[in-house]
């Protein structure tokens, strides 16, 4: 399986590329700054790349099975620049549509009743503090363009309301559209348990053509 891996090391990505790299995938990991992944393995090879690059994205996705993105605007990226990065994705995608695209989401793309997501819900979003929400709502609007693209090969992967560094547990549950919560309401993954389940979707392919979510 090969994999092309943006964004390996944030907190998420590199999570992601370890779980790929045990399971013994060959992974292209795409760096704006190669310099700053130093990890090293005989399964990896790291390049530099930028989805903001129209022109190059097409050579970067050839050959690859699985194309996983792990972009964050935390990183650096304007929710513009986000929303560009991913439509530059689809666009590019739309020429190869025989590999797949897995996305990292946002919790609050989540729904909690039928049509209606946390980020929809006033009593929700007045509670989060306003610097996260750029990001939010860049990740409700990037979720709607791989719905509208057309492409068939998609699989947009929201983490639970809260996701932190944690234990790489292995037992989890996942969902689709609906927010997965607790007995006591809480919902809530581990960055390491979000990328076991990112990774096992390689495989799985449960999910293709839509969202789904995860959650204890």
């Amino acid at each position: 399986m090969k994999v092309l891996l943006i964004g390996g090391t944030g907190n998420i990505g590199q999570r992601i590329l370890k779980e790929a790299l045990d399971k013994e995938y060959e992974v292209t990991a795409v760096q704006r700054k190669p310099e700053a992944l130093e990890l090293k393995h005989p399964n990896l090879t790291v390049i530099k790349g930028d989805l903001l690059n129209e022109a190059e994205l097409p050579s970067l996705i050839a050959g690859k099975d699985v194309v996983v993105s792990a972009i964050s605007l935390y990183a650096g990226l304007s929710p513009e620049q986000f929303k560009k990065a991913h439509q530059n994705l689809i666009d590019a995608l739309k020429k190869q549509p025989q590999t797949r695209i897995i996305a990292v989401g946002g919790g609050t793309n989540n729904e909690v009743a039928p049509g209606v997501r946390m980020l929809d819900v006033e009593d929700i979003m007045k509670n989060i503090p306003e610097e996260y929400k750029p990001s939010i709502f860049a990740h409700g609007e990037v979720q709607k363009l791989y719905e509208a693209s057309g492409l068939e090969n998609w699989t947009y992967f929201n983490p639970a309301a809260m996701i932190q560094a944690g234990e790489r547990t292995g037992k989890f549950r996942l969902g689709t559209t609906n927010l997965v919560a607790d007995e006591n309401g809480a919902s809530s993954i581990s960055f390491e348990d979000y990328a076991v389940a990112l990774v096992d979707e390689i495989k799985n392919k449960q999910f293709v053509g839509k969202p789904f979510t995860i959650g204890y």
